[in-house]
């Protein structure tokens, strides 16, 4: 398992931001940017391709919002810069991310990089502890393992694109291609009585600005601000129902201080055909009377749009899909980079974790809780892990987010008190109505459509690359 990645960035992004700048300045017409005329069937097509290009900083862009929207930490937000821990496990009501795990404490951080760099200070844990790093692109860049810490303390130090100064030489250095960042640390939990231990866990981490941090000493309390405007409930939502004025001028803005990679040169200069690039000054009326209805189809199909273009990434397994390399690290496969914001945003590199996903049953049809279904892992077939890992079966609704069920229970995991089979395999038994005679197996289900997501933390080596067979979802009625 990689243990950081770190990827160098080099001094073509301040270039692209000042020529960025400089296009902006003045706000080049349509015309002036097309090598001659567009026709009706080329302008959906490069709409097509600006919303799936942009999507994921759009998503990552609303999260940001959303989770600093306030002037002191409550609940799961806080400013920027400053620590937000997750002091009860995800359940149906968390709305900030889509397919929330609840194996883990979330703690998390909307990182501010525009100005000095950030400092994190994480305790060395015996169970597993990792800290997730994206950038505003959603592509993971760094993700450090608390167990990986010699000593007390590890100490990370992050960048922004225009940071200029040193950093110290005993920190680890996380140098983010953008001026926003987001770190997702993930401490497991083995149920409500553990919750005490991990909170000593989360009690030991600091954010520091880095000038404090060599000064005082002093950890950032910082102060927010608090907009009504942002108190949307998932940040999802809050994307979808943008109108594609509102929605392209926010994306060109935002390209301005979390530039394009270098890689993604080529499809700038198609975008900027339609006035989507780093400062543009976007034009819906270039689309003419059918404008609306073409974005409303956009937004409305995202999924259709982008699955076909990204199946090469996802391997058939049974009833599950796998969804593989690049995942977290998409370099220019913009298509399934857009998928997967929408359907697992802050999914991790396949060394990480793996989210084998299942919405049928063994004969192809459906998952429905209407129906009563079991889950067979052979005893030969365990879902194996290296140190400190861990795996789950999580149920989600068609929405993507927890079903709110009488007994709360979400998922079925390596730490409950499930019972085996006298083989030594073991059945999870799925439906809506209650399963009496297999309780401490049963997984509640929606009286609808639903899909399970299977994660495996840590992963050995015949799990990560899915050289295994996953297990069996069979229609019992």
């Amino acid at each position: 398992m990689k243990q950081l990645r770190q990827k160098e960035h080099k001094f073509v992004r301040t270039v692209l931001i000042l020529l960025a700048t400089i296009i902006g300045t003045g706000c080049s017409s349509t015309n002036d940017n097309n090598e001659g005329e567009l026709n009706d069937a080329e302008k959906a097509q490069l709409l097509e391709r600006a919303y799936v290009y942009t999507l994921p900083l759009m998503l990552m862009d609303a999260t940001y919002i959303k989770m600093t929207n306030v002037e002191e930490p409550v609940a799961q937000q806080a400013p920027a810069n400053r620590l937000i821990h997750a002091r009860r496990l995800a359940n149906a009501s968390t709305k900030e991310v889509v397919t929330p795990n609840v194996d883990t404490n979330y703690t998390q951080v909307m990182l501010d990089l525009s100005g000095d760099a950030v400092v994190l200070r994480l305790p060395h844990t015996d169970r597993f502890c990792l800290a997730q790093i994206l950038d505003e692109w959603s592509n993971c860049i760094a993700a450090p393992m608390a167990t990986d810490i010699k000593g007390d303390y590890g100490y990370y130090c992050f960048t922004g694109p225009n940071y200029e100064g040193s950093v110290p030489t005993d920190m680890v250095h996380i140098a983010c291609p953008t001026n926003h960042a987001w770190m997702l640390l993930r401490t497991v939990c083995m149920g409500e009585d553990d919750l005490p231990n991990v909170y000593a866990i989360q009690n030991e981490m600091r954010t520091y600005m880095l000038s404090d941090y060599l000064t005082t000493g002093e950890e950032y309390t910082g102060k927010g601000v608090h907009n009504p405007d942002y108190d949307f409930a998932a940040p999802v939502d809050y994307i979808m129902t943008m109108p594609m004025a509102d929605y392209f001028a926010r994306a060109n803005e935002l390209m301005l201080t979390n530039p394009p990679a270098a890689a993604d040169a080529e499809w700038i200069a198609d975008l900027k055909r339609i006035n989507v690039g780093p400062g543009l000054k976007f034009d819906a009326s270039i689309f003419g009377s059918q404008a609306q209805q073409l974005w409303a189809a956009l937004v409305k199909n995202i999924i259709t749009i982008t699955m076909p273009k990204s199946q090469q990434f996802i391997k058939p397994n049974g009833s599950w899909q796998f969804y593989g390399e690049p995942i977290a690290e998409f370099g220019t496969e913009y298509y399934y980079r857009a998928l997967i914001a929408v359907a697992a945003l802050a999914a991790n590199p396949v060394s990480v974790a793996v989210y084998p996903r299942a919405n049928v049953d063994s004969k192809g049809l459906h998952l429905n809780g209407n129906h009563h279904y079991r889950l067979h892992i052979e005893p030969d077939n365990w879902p194996d892990t290296n140190d400190y890992g861990f795996w789950s079966v999580t149920l989600y609704g068609e929405d993507n987010f927890l079903y709110d069920n009488p007994i709360n229970r979400y998922n079925i995991t390596d730490r409950d008190q499930w019972q085996r089979n006298p083989d030594g395999s073991l059945d999870i038994y799925i439906s809506n109505e209650a399963d009496t005679t297999h309780q401490a197996n049963w997984l509640p289900a929606p009286a609808d459509d639903f899909h399970l997501i299977f994660r495996i933390y840590n992963p050995v080596k015949r799990i990560a690359s899915n050289e295994w067979t996953m297990p069996i979802i069979t229609r019992l009625d």
